[in-house]
């Protein structure tokens, strides 16, 4: 009786955990995803042309990206809490900020800094995770932490939709300023601080070396390089969503909304799947077929779009793309993060440097080409898919052909 009282609190303080850090990963995707609606009144109000609110996007991502190789070694060094404060601290000021200039180039500015303070909380998720669980269990652990914050993407843009309704868009940066709080509370109550993996004085030749000794690592590289430009296609679609069914297809500042968060709940679905089938398959022999089946909806996409065989085609077909994520994302992010049990912060930072830097270019790419219709939009997902599977399948075509014949007999 008494063992099963301690399972069952060991349960609830895990799932605790989980909720905990799937919010920590969804502050930042809510800063973007909450703001999706709102790009037609941000260029109305600050008279300025679809590439800077783009651009808004676009800068976004590469402080995202690049702010996680501070936070990562720093919650090495000092324990996950001590950064996750500052990053988290970052990002409410720099929400209130966003609505206190007039100029575009100040509202980009703080955008700017509202991704290099949230990213704190997806990179240190990360590290959490792989502190606390052994393979299957930080592979379904991940999926199931996905599949949590895979709720923000699929009502953000619904309730960034409904603000619009009754308030003007600086409405949803005051919401993002309050969440920021309300996480801050969580953080406070609700994570252990780890203590720090290093004993030793650690400067910035230390962490370069770290960084140097991580990236050695092939197995490290071809996760983290495949599921980058896997993860692309994400962002290439969030960036062009807006005016590719609001203006291309013609759907309503509501309707775009909803369809945002039926196409986030594909990634929920998927990741769920993934969390149940990992715990008796290894990740290593999900990957491969979960790429080949992706790269082929990328090509189908090609073809609708080039057909312009209207709505509901193209639809369907993004939604089993960005669902494809929920099987690739999550195994990629356990397998790379395990080569590195002792330096979580640093090989959490290099992930998700890589993943938002190649992110940020892409969607750069979006808006600077306008592939705002379904062809070129398509054209560019299905690169980012060909790359990703000529990166899995060439660097790791031992590993794919052993696991092969390990759990299939082939």
């Amino acid at each position: 009786m008494q063992k099963q009282k301690i399972s069952s609190y060991q349960g609830f303080a895990k799932t605790r955990l989980i909720f905990v850090l799937a919010f920590m990963s969804s502050l930042a995707p809510l800063s973007t995803d909450m703001y999706l609606p709102a790009l037609g009144a941000v260029q109305i109000s600050f008279a300025t042309t679809p590439f800077y609110t783009q651009l808004s996007l676009a800068v976004f991502f590469v402080a995202f990206a690049f702010g996680q190789l501070l936070y990562g070694p720093l919650s090495d060094i000092y324990g996950r809490k001590k950064p996750l404060y500052f990053g988290i601290a970052l990002f409410i000021v720099a929400s209130i900020m966003c609505v206190s200039f007039d100029s575009v180039h100040s509202f980009i500015f703080w955008r700017f800094l509202q991704a290099l303070g949230g990213c704190a909380g997806v990179v240190i998720a990360r590290a959490i995770i792989n502190d606390n669980f052994e393979l299957k269990e930080a592979a379904s652990a991940f999926a199931l932490m996905m599949v949590v914050s895979s709720l923000a993407p699929m009502l953000a843009p619904v309730f960034g939709s409904f603000l619009l309704d009754f308030f003007s868009w600086k409405s949803i940066f005051a919401t993002l300023f309050s969440l920021g709080i309300l996480l801050l509370i969580f953080i406070t109550f609700g994570i252990q601080d780890q203590k720090p993996k290093t004993t030793t004085q650690s400067n910035f030749q230390t962490i370069l070396h770290n960084y140097f000794h991580i990236l050695k690592d092939r197995r490290f590289r071809v996760y983290v390089l495949s599921a980058s430009f896997v993860m692309a296609t994400i962002f290439a679609y969030i960036t062009g969503s807006s005016f590719l069914f609001r203006e291309y297809f013609g759907l309503s500042e509501k309707a775009y909304g909803i369809l945002f968060g039926i196409n986030a709940l594909s990634f929920m679905i998927f990741a769920n799947i993934n969390a149940r089938i990992v715990r008796k398959i290894s990740p290593y022999a999900i990957l491969p077929y979960a790429f080949v089946v992706m790269f082929g909806i990328g090509i189908a996409m090609i073809i609708v779009g080039w057909l312009d065989l209207g709505f509901l085609p193209f639809e369907i077909l993004l939604f089993l793309m960005l669902g494809m994520n929920g099987f690739i994302v999550p195994n990629t992010t356990t397998l790379a993060m395990a080569r590195f049990k002792q330096a979580s912060g640093s090989a959490s930072a290099i992930l998700g440097m890589a993943q938002f830097a190649v992110a940020g270019a892409i969607s750069f790419v979006v808006g600077a080409v306008e592939a705002n219709t379904p062809f070129p939009l398509a054209l560019i997902i299905a690169c980012c898919l060909l790359i990703a599977c000529g990166i899995y399948f060439n660097l790791n075509a031992r590993e794919v052909r052993r696991y092969k014949r390990k759990f299939f007999g082939l």
